[in-house]
């Protein structure tokens, strides 16, 4: 963790690093929620590495107190994938994975044994209501690298993409699995389960499917981060 972003006021993304401007929303939140100082140093980034340092007046205008600084990216990017929960935990999970810093989250909209059913009228708002959710846990913990969010159609396209997909007595995670799918709560069908070459294990019990997705960021950042 770099110390100085650690340390920062708050942290926000800017669409330009070189001139930075917050939106009226970030503004709202910096000065009325957070009720940021202009005396406080924050952090700001424009989601793709780079970062630096700034002070906001109380006009909202941002003043530069650093020079750009780039974090390079992770040695590897690592990915889960789930399908759609019950509730709010799609908003849970996608917050966890940013945080424990998973680069890729993707939703399968539809499997077999779902209970959820993103049609496609609900779907955008809900993909919005995660990107929102994500933009925001990167916020809390100082990311400067944005995860991307997805949706696929079904499970077939996350075999394409070699991902390694999650079931009881499978294969311990290594080092070279890069991505993992999650099931629903039913579990996925051995037609939606042949189509997989690998098969993972997540631990030695039945994990809710919310914390099975949360459980396949932590391993797969963890072995990232012993490996490199």
């Amino acid at each position: 963790m770099i110390e100085r972003l650690r340390r920062s006021a708050a942290h926000v993304f800017v669409d330009d690093i070189e001139s930075p401007q917050l939106s009226d929303d970030d503004l709202h939140h910096l000065l009325r929620v957070l009720r940021i100082r202009e005396s406080d140093e924050v952090s700001v980034s424009d989601g793709r590495g780079s970062w630096r340092m700034a002070s906001i007046a109380k006009d909202g205008d941002v003043q530069t107190t650093s020079e750009v600084e780039r974090q390079p990216e992770p040695a590897w990017r690592v990915g889960v994938a789930f399908v759609p929960i019950k509730g709010e935990k799609p908003e849970l999970v996608a917050q966890k994975l940013t945080e424990v810093g998973v680069d890729d989250i993707v939703i399968v909209a539809s499997s077999q044994r779902q209970v959820v059913r993103w049609e496609e009228g609900r779907r955008d708002r809900n993909m919005e209501r995660l990107a929102k959710v994500v933009r925001e846990a990167s916020m809390q913990c100082r990311r400067t690298w944005l995860p991307s969010l997805q949706v696929v159609d079904d499970v077939s396209g996350m075999a394409q993409a070699g991902a390694a997909v999650a079931e009881p007595n499978g294969d311990n995670l290594v080092a070279t699995d890069r991505f993992v799918l999650v099931g629903p709560e039913g579990g996925f069908t051995n037609e939606e389960l042949v189509v997989f070459e690998r098969r993972v294990s997540l631990g030695d019990f039945v994990l809710r499917a919310e914390t099975a997705a949360i459980v396949a960021g932590v391993k797969l950042t963890d072995l990232r981060g012993r490996s490199s």
